[in-house]
């Protein structure tokens, strides 16, 4: 018996499961290939929402820093122009002394009775402290949001210094003898300017460092 008819009529009917199980393969690796662009597309996703915060995360630190250092530097001007300054001046005075106005007043009338037109000397000696405190001033480095504040810790220094040179230049100028008429205003400047010197820095100090 001939069986070649027999075998032809089967033959595309024995190449059908291989076809089908060919395209189910295709189409599993197709589902596995889309499967993995969505978990890549999830990976990417969250790694740059990472890099995001870290990055937010990192300026955050970096202003942080910002802030400390110049409060750092402010405090350093102050210890070593603003605090001399003040020890120059009066230097028989505690600083706990000359918790108000009024007493820092008394503290300056004190010393110009003692020494009158000799404590211009003193003065002039305490002079260059005062210009360093103002220059220092001028050049502090601070965030663009507290300039508004520092502008005001720089004007309260120049009105320090040139309180200070009217006070200087009448005690040492030998045509007028010494007046405590004349004398009290010039104190009184002079006080009122170191007063508000020290309650401009405070605030920009405490700006400085309680800025998150």
């Amino acid at each position: 018996m001939d069986d070649s008819g027999t075998q032809g009529r089967d033959a595309p009917h024995s190449l059908a499961p291989v076809q089908i199980e060919v395209a189910g393969l295709d189409e599993d690796i197709a589902l596995l290939k889309r499967g993995k662009g969505v978990r890549l597309m999830l990976t990417l996703l969250c790694g740059g929402l990472a890099a995001f915060g870290i990055v937010r995360w990192m300026d955050t630190l970096d202003g942080s820093q910002t802030y400390a250092a110049a409060a750092a530097r402010l405090e350093a001007i102050n210890a070593q122009q603003g605090s001399a300054f003040m020890r120059c001046v009066l230097p028989d005075v505690q600083r706990s002394q000359l918790a108000s106005r009024q007493a820092l007043h008394t503290a300056f009338e004190n010393a110009s009775e003692r020494a009158q037109k000799y404590y211009g000397k003193q003065l002039e000696r305490c002079a260059v402290l005062s210009d360093e405190l103002e220059q220092r001033l001028n050049h502090l480095a601070v965030p663009a949001d507290l300039f508004g504040q520092t502008q005001n810790v720089r004007s309260a220094a120049r009105e320090l210094n040139r309180a200070l040179t009217a006070y200087r230049s009448y005690l040492q100028d030998p045509v007028r003898p010494y007046d405590y008429v004349q004398v009290t205003p010039m104190i009184e400047r002079l006080s009122i300017a170191w007063t508000d010197y020290e309650e401009q820095r405070s605030e920009l100090d405490r700006a400085l460092r309680e800025h998150p």
